[in-house]
């Protein structure tokens, strides 16, 4: 073969290498651009959720005035000046440094109103819903000050994006232009899906710092996952209140291996909870089986970790054995959004719940009582049906403590609000107003039905067998109802209470009745002897 011959073939080989050369080459740059530029919007999404966390942290504060809750406050706070740090640092390009600086300037307005709430709540009973719109303002100007950073961090992305390309095209010729197009398009669309991927953790960012309580953040988790996969069934799972217990965030389809295994479940039964890793399930025989999933086929479990602390997990059932081997970074991001979310949601419920309930009895307290009527009366006047109140006050209660001692009368206030627990509907409600006195809300109940509840509740209260030599319990009932004795709430807590001291004065152990308009109060019952 001549060199003729031969040099054209090598320079075509020649050039071809090279081609492919610079395309990997670009390739590579485009890839690490990207990455890079990941990382970035991901650090700025980081820097909203810490903004985020701190404003948890507040709303926690303020709505218990327990300073522990303030800890996602100062360690977001924290967290958030490392990372403004390190983005000024890794920033040279100057519209991007002046949208970090705007976004300095947004949080330290934010923080100081925020400091400002807390100093006042210490001080003074301001009201929470007036600091929370005033937070959400400055709240709002920080979000839209990181929304243009990311715009910014886009656009810088889609530029270097946009030059390598350029470089590549000029570089290719003939035959290397179809291998050119074929890499581009592939790198295209692996840059929307990251695109794509990035939007769609941003947004359940945002629609996680949005949720009100658990339960619809663990709905907005199953919701996203199941939208991030390929025919899957996410259950989130979550310690209950004593930490004790495995229970479903998420409920499952009823009468499922998964629905019978949760029935009697505890956190240990749960391998990713136990192990504290991500555990998978097939439909082979392991060695050790979960006892929450085991008979669910294919799955994949992963704990909820805040800190070194497990508040949970999150179990996804596959369609079929093949969809283990997807992509599981969604879930582990998810996770890692979710967790810290989830916590502090449950910590604030569980916090409400202390403070609206009698550690005592464990009935709701008076301020609790109170909400719980103007919600019933407000449904009471939207249905046009009845509300009954019961109201009852034990009978010779202050000499039970005299003669016994203290501990009995909370042993008898305990007995109390067992009894009342048992006699009642779910629909109805029971509360300690104070000391010695109950209040019971009857929805949807009229009169007759109301005597009659009060009726079964002082023969319940009668019957009380107290560990304690000749005592004996008894209680005085009054009864109202809406709207044949009053209107509104506090009339009907005022007739209501002037039947229940009609019941005193007549012999007490007995039930009366409040007195409608224009009458003297009835009485509901015969004295009673018992």
């Amino acid at each position: 073969m001549s060199f003729r011959r031969i040099s054209p073939v090598l320079l075509f080989a020649g050039l071809l290498a090279g081609w492919l050369v610079a395309l990997v080459f670009v390739a590579a740059q485009l890839d690490a651009d990207a990455d890079e530029q990941l990382t970035r919007i991901g650090g700025a999404q980081q820097l909203l959720t810490t903004m985020y966390d701190q404003e948890s942290g507040v709303r926690g504060y303020l709505g218990s005035i327990q300073t522990p809750l303030l800890r996602p406050y100062t360690e977001g706070r924290d967290r958030f000046d490392d990372l403004l740090a390190d983005e000024l640092e890794e920033t040279d390009d100057p519209e991007l440094r002046a949208a970090l600086l705007e976004q300095q300037a947004a949080a330290l307005a934010w923080r100081r109103l925020a400091a400002a709430h807390v100093r006042e709540m210490a001080v003074e009973d301001r009201p929470f819903r007036r600091s929370l719109r005033a937070r959400e303002a400055k709240l709002d100007a920080f979000a839209d000050a990181n929304a243009e950073y990311q715009r910014a961090l886009r656009e810088d992305r889609s530029e270097t994006a946009g030059a390598h390309v350029l470089r590549a095209i000029a570089l290719m010729i003939g035959f290397s232009v179809l291998l050119g197009g074929a890499a581009l398009l592939a790198m295209r669309r692996r840059a929307g899906a990251e695109r794509r991927y990035a939007a769609a953790q941003a947004e359940f960012a945002t629609a996680m710092q949005s949720a009100v309580d658990g339960a619809e953040a663990d709905a907005l988790l199953k919701r996203h996952l199941e939208r991030q996969l390929d025919r899957v069934t996410v259950t989130v799972l979550r310690r209950d209140a004593s930490g004790e217990r495995l229970e479903a965030g998420t409920p499952p389809a009823p009468d499922t291996p998964l629905a019978r295994a949760l029935t009697d479940a505890r956190p240990r039964d749960c391998l990713a909870i136990r192990r504290s890793s991500a555990q998978a399930q097939s439909d082979d025989d392991p060695l050790v089986s979960c006892a929450v999933c085991g008979a669910s086929g294919p799955t994949a479990c992963r704990p909820l970790l805040v800190g070194d602390r497990i508040i949970g997990s999150v179990l996804v059932e596959y369609a079929d054995a093949g969809g283990r081997h997807q992509d599981e970074r969604a879930i582990g991001d998810s996770l890692a959004q979710a967790a810290p979310i989830l916590s502090g949601l449950r910590t604030l419920a569980l916090a409400q719940s202390r403070a609206m309930t009698d550690a005592l009895t464990g009935l709701p307290n008076r301020w609790a009582l109170q909400d719980a009527l103007k919600r019933m009366l407000a449904q009471a006047a939207r249905s046009e049906r009845p509300l009954a109140l019961v109201l009852l006050d034990l009978d010779h209660f202050k000499q039970l403590n005299d003669t016994y001692g203290h501990d009995a009368g909370d042993t008898a206030l305990a007995a109390v609000g067992d009894a009342l627990l048992t006699g009642l509907r779910e629909s109805d409600m029971a509360a300690r107003s104070g000391g010695e006195e109950f209040a019971v809300l009857l929805p949807d109940t009229s009169l007759e039905g109301a005597v009659a509840v009060a009726e079964q509740l002082r023969a319940a209260i009668a019957a009380v067998d107290l560990p304690l030599p000749g005592a004996s319990l008894t209680a005085s009932f009054g009864v109202a109802v809406l709207p044949l004795h009053a209107v509104d709430a506090d009339g009907l807590m005022r007739v209501a209470d002037r039947a229940l001291y009609a019941a005193k004065r007549a012999g007490r152990n007995r039930v009366e009745v409040a007195e409608a308009p224009g009458t003297r109060t009835q009485r509901a019952l015969p004295a009673a002897t018992s």
